[in-house]
């Protein structure tokens, strides 16, 4: 069976969702780090970058923990936001959807750094996935973010294993879930994207852990640690959202439903 293939058979296992939320406790939750797993030797909570090459990229790593034994693991779904210290989402902060300045330089990867040593990894080595949105108000009808203020972008990630790998995860254990990477083309030179110096926050809004057959899902959207849920970009200055600003409030976490994964990846 080919990857794709393969993806698209998880992706119909994964995505009916349909059962009631789980009820997060202190003990659970999700973390949000640069370079490495939270927690691991050398992960970061700001990048603070120069933006003086093309060359290189930033990487960000999402991670969960559960309060209680969960089988039957099959796959998540993972929902990112951000807000720059700017009336107006930067170009440089403009990715994946047509006609963006830096189309092609956000990239997901479920390949877990082996020298986490913090982090297992929930799926084994057999899960797959992808980038399912990057929702901005600028993006032609929208994917699902109603009212979403300019200077804001969310990121929608999915992925899975296939039904026969399903996965018994453990309590009290920091599982690795993603890599979300932004590589630094553009930043300089002829056709470059402004707005890399300005100051952004990211929050990792929720990672829903989802059962075999969609018979439960454990919703995690609360930081395992004090400010582990977000990381900031050029020190995260103070975005505005409405009426919350400063980092993370302006991205401030939210119970959200992602209905109709599948349509995003015909």
């Amino acid at each position: 069976m080919s990857n794709r293939s393969r993806f698209a058979f998880a992706l119909l296992a994964a995505c009916a969702l349909i059962a009631q939320p789980h009820t997060a406790s202190a003990a659970q939750g999700v973390a949000l780090a640069w370079n490495h797993c939270f927690g691991a030797a050398g992960a970061a909570q700001n990048a603070a970058f120069a933006c003086d090459t093309n060359a290189g990229a930033h990487v960000m790593t999402g991670s969960f923990r559960l309060d209680q034994a969960y089988p039957h693991v099959i796959g998540m779904e993972i929902i990112i936001d951000l807000a720059s210290d700017s009336p107006v989402l930067p170009d440089w902060w403009q990715f994946k959807n047509d006609g963006t300045c830096r189309q092609t330089s956000m990239a997901a990867n479920f390949v877990p750094d082996v020298s986490d040593l913090v982090c297992d990894d929930w799926g084994a080595g057999l899960q797959i996935g992808g980038v399912g949105g990057y929702c901005t108000a600028q993006l032609v009808g929208g994917c699902g973010v109603p009212g979403q203020a300019p200077n804001t972008a969310r990121i929608k990630l999915i992925e899975a294993v296939a039904p026969l790998d399903q996965q018994d995860l453990l309590a009290n254990q920091d599982y690795f879930s993603f890599h979300v990477v932004f590589n630094h083309q553009k930043t300089v030179g002829s056709g470059s994207c402004a707005g890399c110096d300005v100051p952004v926050c990211i929050v990792l809004n929720s990672i829903n852990v989802v059962e075999q057959g969609n018979v439960s899902h454990r919703f995690l959207s609360s930081p395992i640690a004090p400010s582990s849920n977000f990381v900031s970009w050029q020190g995260g200055g103070n975005p505005a959202n409405g009426g919350a600003v400063g980092c993370p409030a302006a991205t401030a976490t939210r119970r959200s439903t992602w209905g109709n994964v599948k349509s995003m990846y015909r």
